[in-house]
């Protein structure tokens, strides 16, 4: 188990193949990441979630998601701790259509209520 960030070097490490906002966010931080560092490289985060829960290394999930798993457990949440922005986006002439509209209420609701539920997690 990594004590730090800097020893995460000495472990296998589960990580994106391109640069994005968690990379950025995290070199903004102070932590350098640097794609040659990941033992295992993918851009899709079901595939890095299926890395993780095989035991391939160490890498980054939701919390929510994490929290339906015994296996998985935190490594330096401090350090890693990220908020994102989550956005339900309808193209403007499908708000007309009921169905559509319907949809996109129940995913704002069901996506607040998830996020007020790891919120409401984090802080115990």
């Amino acid at each position: 188990m990594p004590g730090s960030a800097a020893e995460l070097a000495r472990h296998a490490v589960i990580g994106f193949d391109q640069e994005n906002a968690f990379t950025r966010s995290l070199r903004a931080r102070g932590l350098a990441l640097d794609r040659k560092m990941f033992a295992l490289r993918t851009d899709s985060d079901l595939a890095q979630l299926a890395a993780l829960r095989a035991g391939c290394g160490i890498g980054a999930c939701q919390i929510g998601i994490a929290r339906r798993d015994p296996d998985l457990i935190p490594v330096l949440p401090a350090a890693f701790s990220l908020k994102l922005e989550i956005w339900v986006a309808m193209h403007a002439d499908l708000r007309r259509s009921a169905r559509c509209r319907i949809v996109s209420e129940a995913l704002t609701q069901g996506l607040s209520r998830y996020v007020a539920s790891v919120k409401g997690r984090r802080s115990t």
